[in-house]
């Protein structure tokens, strides 16, 4: 109904990357490249969506959904904050969380946050509450500080980073997320802290409603 899906960009360990690999992933990354992915097919197929989710639009935007009576609960992986004076709040149980996972090199992941910051109070305002959380998978402490520091307006609010890269792939594992499908990830937590849906790619403009319908 929508069309293809933006690819993901590839979650890789780039300080083991030859540097002409790493300049035409940033580049591929950069450009949101809109070109079928191969495996897109067959991961939407694979997916058990929940009775919730079984509308076409909802069964097409989720990569992976969980029923509510048998959803994990989120657990985050050892984070710190993402700024300096950042704080680690406790994860809320009486409302949504969206948490977005994503990083500075991901151009897609950086360009579509904006967007979510206005669909964030848009739901808002319509009735829908759900808190937006960050969770950045750079590496190094001081990249990431000195990106968000120059673009004070992304990321706002709860931002986080992993402490320790190397729990990044145990950990969307637990979730039945592939970690070689890439980044950005979405995951829609419900209250009482279960996650429900899981969309990994770049939001397009008509995913609005998908996830307010979600969401509801």
């Amino acid at each position: 109904m929508f069309g293809s899906r933006p690819q993901p960009f590839r979650l890789h360990r780039l300080d083991r990357l030859p540097a002409l690999v790493l300049l035409l992933l940033v580049l591929g990354c950069g450009a949101g490249s809109k070109e079928k992915d191969p495996a897109a097919a067959s991961r939407v197929a694979a997916v058990k969506a929940s009775p919730e989710a079984a509308g076409v639009s909802t069964g097409k935007w989720t990569d992976v959904s969980f029923p509510a009576a048998s959803a994990p609960t989120m657990e985050l992986p050892p984070v710190v904050p993402a700024r300096a004076n950042g704080s680690l709040p406790a994860f809320p149980r009486d409302r949504w969380v969206w948490l977005n996972v994503w990083a500075t090199w991901c151009g897609p992941c950086v360009k579509e946050m904006p967007m979510m910051e206005e669909w964030r109070a848009r739901l808002q305002g319509e009735g829908v509450p759900v808190d937006l959380w960050y969770l950045s998978v750079d590496e190094q402490e001081v990249v990431l500080g000195n990106f968000l520091r120059q673009r004070s307006g992304l990321a706002p609010g709860v931002s986080l980073r992993l402490k320790t890269y190397d729990t990044l792939f145990p950990w969307l594992e637990r979730y039945q997320i592939d970690p070689q499908l890439g980044i950005p990830i979405h995951m829609l937590i419900a209250p009482g802290g279960k996650v429900r849906y899981v969309h990994v790619s770049q939001l397009r403009d008509t995913d609005y409603r998908i996830i307010k319908e979600l969401l509801q």
